[in-house]
């Protein structure tokens, strides 16, 4: 992998506001969150291994399954040995504390209480989660925190490619952030689609094949051809309830995109 100048710097920002909510306190977390994503949504290598983590990933049921409240867990939040499903992981639960969906004080608190206070159950959470997803993201795209890249490691190289004809969109930060909830969204509609036994076969392959483009639509930031394939992914699921509701989350994030 070839980084440029700007890349490795925006890299290793990503690495700095890391260490920044790891040695912080809760005060002024909200920033410290927000920064992370700003960093991950800058960098092509890090946003391309976000969107490749996120494949086949179910935030809930990791979450559900890492909580302490799991009988268990013997009472302690455990993370996955996986270093993708870390950085899978992670970025959601930021993502989600991010859009207030998740209040993080109360996170820390259950999953990782002290009875020496609230700084030192901040510092477990850090311990347990924010060292292990940069110690991932460090492993998996193999760039050093002094900028070194690994010669035997390039995980960029596994990245979707698609038609280079098709015109990309330049976006801002606002806007990449949008994207990564929205394939947080896609993640969690896909899944649904295929637990559902009610849904018939021939349907449910249509759904996923257009879910899979929408993704690779996410990923070069085509924002006509994400805007044209609501109309058949609307058409697809409007009679299912639960998919609906999925849906019309999925369509409030593209909406926030274009406004």
């Amino acid at each position: 992998m070839v980084l440029t100048d700007e890349e490795r710097q925006n890299i290793l920002d990503f690495y700095n506001a890391c260490d920044e909510m790891i040695e912080g306190r809760f005060i002024l977390s909200d920033t410290k969150v927000a920064n992370i994503l700003k960093c991950v949504v800058k960098s092509e290598t890090l946003y391309n291994l976000y969107s490749n983590c996120m494949k086949d990933f179910k935030f809930k049921y990791v979450l559900e399954r890492s909580l302490a409240s799991n009988p268990a867990n013997g009472g302690y939040f455990v993370m996955s040995d996986d270093e993708k499903e870390i950085v899978a992981f992670v970025t959601c639960l930021l993502l989600e504390v991010d859009k207030k969906n998740i209040n993080l004080q109360t996170f820390v608190t259950e999953n990782f209480f002290s009875a020496d206070g609230y700084n030192i159950s901040y510092s477990n959470f850090a311990l347990t989660v924010l060292i292990a997803y940069k110690t991932a993201v460090k492993n998996l795209i193999g760039v050093d925190e002094n900028g070194n890249v690994s010669a035997e490691q390039d995980y960029s190289a596994s990245q979707v490619t698609i038609d280079e004809t098709i015109e990309s969109v330049e976006t801002d930060k606002n806007t990449k952030l949008l994207l990564a909830n929205l394939m947080m969204n896609i993640s969690e509609l896909t899944n649904a689609i295929n637990e559902d036994n009610k849904i018939k076969y021939n349907e449910k392959e249509e759904l996923l094949i257009v879910l899979k483009a929408l993704t690779r639509a996410v990923k070069i930031e085509e924002l006509l051809i994400i805007n044209a394939l609501l109309v058949p992914l609307e058409h697809s699921i409007s009679k299912n309830r639960k998919l609906k509701g999925l849906y019309e989350n999925l369509k409030l994030l593209i909406a926030d995109i274009y406004y």
